[in-house]
């Protein structure tokens, strides 16, 4: 039998910030590396129609929680999968409409299930933390691992993925619930995904960011086969001021 392998991919769109000029990149990325799931964070209404009319031959979540269209969403090939039901779980976000979203998409013909979930945590720029010293992700990190814990079956293919706007807790804190990013699994550092200076027009005296804060892990029913940080131009733009991650995953 020729096992199941999958590409996933987490992209954080940045908004409508510059986006008719990020608009032919991003399709371009998504022609060249179009995955079999993808989950996007920072998601707006212009953006949202956009991806449903590059990937036709994709589905998505259509919910009336706005939180859908204004903050995430996960697209599946039509052609692999099937969804069998979805959620929003509330995990102590400062922004209203955001959650852990997530769906659970039956492999086509089989019963098999996979497990996707994607989230965007608060970035560290929150006037809380700047006041307090204290990262509401930390809090935000472990109710998802509980919800990670109590959403999934048992024996299920799970995937989380997204922007952690942190480079350690998250993948300390859902290793320990039994999830691996998909670099440390292939025994790789992770790539910096954020931030992508071509498209952020960065200025001479602004402070310089690099981090590797973008994230996919899986539990140990799914094994990583490769995993990578693509930087794909239109042109002399990118698609996003972040970097998008890929893995390759063989399902078990």
């Amino acid at each position: 039998m020729i096992p199941t392998r999958l590409s996933l991919i987490t992209y954080n769109l940045w908004l409508t910030k510059r986006w008719p000029a990020r608009a032919p990149a991003l399709e371009r990325f998504l022609y060249l590396f179009t995955p079999d799931v993808f989950c996007v964070q920072e998601l707006q209404g212009p953006t949202q129609e956009f991806l449903d009319g590059v990937l036709k031959e994709h589905d998505r979540v259509r919910d009336p929680f706005p939180g859908w269209t204004s903050e995430s969403n996960i697209y599946w090939s039509r052609a692999l999968f099937e969804k069998t039901e979805h959620g929003a779980e509330e995990v102590g976000h400062l922004e209203p409409e955001r959650r852990m979203f997530w769906v659970r998409l039956r492999l086509k013909p089989s019963a098999t299930t996979i497990f996707v979930a994607t989230a965007h945590l608060t970035t560290a720029r929150n006037r809380d933390e700047a006041e307090t010293g204290l990262s509401p992700r930390v809090r935000q990190l472990r109710r998802i691992a509980g919800e990670l814990t109590r959403l999934v079956h048992r024996a299920e293919p799970a995937f989380f993925m997204g922007d952690m706007n942190d480079a350690y807790h998250p993948q300390l804190i859902l290793k320990q619930a039994g999830f691996a990013s998909c670099f440390a699994s292939l025994g790789m550092q992770s790539p910096p995904t954020f931030q992508c200076y071509p498209t952020a027009n960065v200025q001479p005296g602004e402070p310089t960011v690099t981090e590797a804060i973008d994230l996919i892990v899986a539990n140990r029913y799914a094994r990583a086969i490769a995993a990578s940080v693509p930087q794909c131009y239109g042109e002399d733009t990118a698609p996003s001021d972040h970097w998008p991650v890929q893995a390759i995953y063989q399902l078990a």
